[in-house]
C-alpha cells in the first residue's frame, strides 16, 4: 500500500532570452533478491506433539518444512492432536527471523476438534505461512502452467491442480486469492480454479462447480496476468496486461522535468516556444491523463487534457523491460513571459492518482504519485 504525500508542483519557466538545457538523471537498477532460507520451522505450542523436545524451538528438525524445488514452496504435513494451537514460521534456525499471521507478527491460531492431518505451507517469496485447516488451498491450473515451470513425469506440463507455482494466497486475511506473473510468452491460455492440490473441487466461469474453463490473452510478451479469486463466490478473474479496471498503477506512472523524453525543450525557454510536456503510464491503464496548469501571472490554475502520443511502446526505464507504456502528451504556447507551475491527474475509471514533483525544494527531475 502506498502512503499519501503532500506533492508540490513541476515549475515551467518562459523567460525572454533564456534556455536552460536538461539534465538527464542516472536511473535506479533494482537490487538482486536474497538467498531463501537454509531452514523452515514449524515452530509453536504444538511442536511437542510432533516430536520436539519442547515447545516454541526455532531449531526443532522434527517440525522443519521441506522445500519443493518444482512447487517453489516450503511444505510439510502431521497429525495434530486435538487442541486449540498457535505457531509461527522461523526461518534459519532461529527467531531472527519470522512470520506469523499475515506474513507479521502474531502467532497463527490452529483450533482443531480432533486429531487432524495438517499440512502446512511458506512460500518465502510472500512470506505467507498458513495450513490447508486455515486457508482454502488453490491453484490456478491451466494451460499456462508449464510456462511457470511445472512439471509431471520430469516433462513441462499445464493442468497441475497441485502445482503451485500458480498458487493463490490471500496473504492478507480478505478472502481474495491472488496470484500474478509475467513469465507467460504473448499467446492465448485458458484456466480455472482447483481446490486442495486436486480436482475433486474446482470452479470454471462464473464460479460454476466443474465450469467452463476461463480463456484470457497475454498481449505480448511477459505482460503481467493477475488471477483473483474470491473464496465465497469462487469466482475467479484474470487480467491480462493493464486495463481500465478502476486501478491506477503507480509503477508504470512517470514525468521527469529534466529529461527530454518527458520535456521538450527542457529548462526555461525564451517566451514565444511552445513546450511539450509528456507523461508515461502502463499501456491501456488509464483512462484519462489531464495537466493542471498554475499561471503565476493570472494567479490562476486550469486544467489541460493530454492525449496519447505514442502506444505501446517501451517504457524507456531498467526494471520495466517487459512491460509496455503509453506517452500522453500537451503543448502549451507560452505567448508571454510567465512562470507556470504543473502536475498531473491520472485516472483509471473511478479511481484517481496525482503526480508532482515530491522535492522539499520543487527544483524538479522525477516526481511521485500520492
Amino acid at each position: 500500500m502506498y502512503r499519501s504525500r503532500n506533492l508540490g508542483w513541476f515549475n515551467l519557466l518562459a523567460l525572454a532570452g533564456l534556455l536552460l538545457g536538461a539534465l538527464a538523471l542516472p536511473i535506479r537498477v533494482p537490487v538482486a533478491l536474497a538467498a531463501g532460507p537454509s531452514s523452515v520451522t514449524i515452530a509453536g505450542d504444538l511442536q511437542s506433539e510432533l516430536g520436539c523436545s519442547g515447545n516454541w524451538q526455532a531449531d526443532c528438525a522434527a517440525t522443519h518444512l521441506t522445500t519443493d524445488a518444482v512447487d517453489d514452496v516450503w511444505q510439510g504435513t502431521w497429525t495434530v492432536p486435538a487442541g486449540n494451537w498457535q505457531y509461527k514460521a522461523a526461518l534459519n534456525d532461529a527467531w531472527t527471523e519470522s512470520y506469523g499471521l499475515h506474513a507479521g507478527s502474531d502467532n497463527i491460531a490452529l483450533n482443531l476438534g480432533a486429531s487432524t492431518s495438517v499440512k502446512f505451507y511458506y512460500d518465502n517469496k510472500t512470506h505467507w505461512i498458513t495450513d490447508n485447516k486455515n486457508s482454502v488451498i488453490a491453484v490456478v491450473a491451466g494451460s499456462f502452467q508449464s510456462e511457470l515451470g511445472c512439471i509431471k513425469d520430469a516433462l513441462p506440463a499445464d493442468w497441475q491442480p497441485d502445482c503451485l507455482r500458480s498458487w493463490l494466497q490471500d496473504v492478507d486475511g480478505d478472502g481474495t486469492y491472488t496470484f500474478e506473473t509475467t513469465a507467460l510468452p504473448a499467446g492465448t491460455y485458458e484456466g480455472k480454479v482447483a481446490l486442495n492440490e486436486n480436482w475433486d473441487v474446482n470452479y470454471g466461469q462464473g464460479g460454476t462447480p466443474g465450469g467452463a474453463n476461463i480463456a484470457f490473452t497475454v498481449p505480448v510478451n511477459n505482460a503481467k496476468v493477475s488471477f483473483s479469486y474470491n473464496a465465497t463466490s469462487h469466482v475467479l478473474t484474470i487480467l491480462a496486461g493493464h486495463a481500465a479496471d478502476n486501478n491506477v498503477e503507480w509503477d508504470g506512472l512517470r514525468h521527469d522535468s529534466r529529461d527530454t523524453l518527458y520535456r521538450t525543450p527542457g529548462g526555461a525557454v525564451p517566451a514565444g516556444t511552445p513546450v511539450t510536456l509528456r507523461f508515461r503510464t502502463f499501456h491501456n491503464d488509464a483512462t484519462s491523463v489531464k495537466l493542471r496548469l498554475y499561471d503565476l501571472n493570472a494567479g490562476a490554475q486550469s486544467v489541460v487534457p493530454m492525449s496519447i502520443a505514442a502506444s505501446n511502446v517501451s517504457c524507456f526505464q531498467a526494471g520495466l523491460e517487459s512491460e509496455r507504456c503509453d506517452f500522453w502528451a500537451a503543448t502549451l504556447p507560452n505567448g508571454t513571459p510567465n512562470n507556470y507551475w504543473y502536475r498531473f491527474i491520472v485516472s483509471d475509471g473511478t479511481k484517481t492518482a496525482y503526480y508532482a514533483d515530491n522535492t522539499s525544494a520543487l527544483d524538479g527531475g522525477l516526481g511521485a504519485p500520492s
